[in-house]
């Protein structure tokens, strides 16, 4: 993702999380957990199927390599989002 659109995404996230309630977090914080444990579960049945395959050793290892950066690329957004909502959280515990 460009660096603007990451930008404008963590814009948009903050001004969303200042109107949310905790309970609004904790869904959101929900479907965010269930969004990482899908594309979790993608990962290792791409690595599994690649472990099965007939493919060479030294390619399988290249392309290991590469289904783990998109695995950790495809997380990134995900994992800073549900970073920001827990400190937005965590703030609101401490207003409360």
């Amino acid at each position: 993702m460009p660096s603007h659109q990451k930008n404008a995404s963590a814009t948009t996230g903050k001004n969303i999380l200042n109107g949310m309630y905790a309970d609004d977090l904790k869904s959101m914080m929900q479907e965010l957990l269930r969004t990482l444990s899908n594309i979790d579960l993608q990962h290792v049945s791409e690595l599994d199927r690649l472990d099965r395959s007939a493919t060479d050793s030294e390619l399988k290892q290249h392309i290991k390599s590469k289904i783990r950066a998109r695995h950790h690329e495809r997380r990134e957004p995900y994992v800073a989002l549900l970073s920001e909502l827990r400190q937005h959280q965590h703030n609101l515990s401490l207003v409360a």
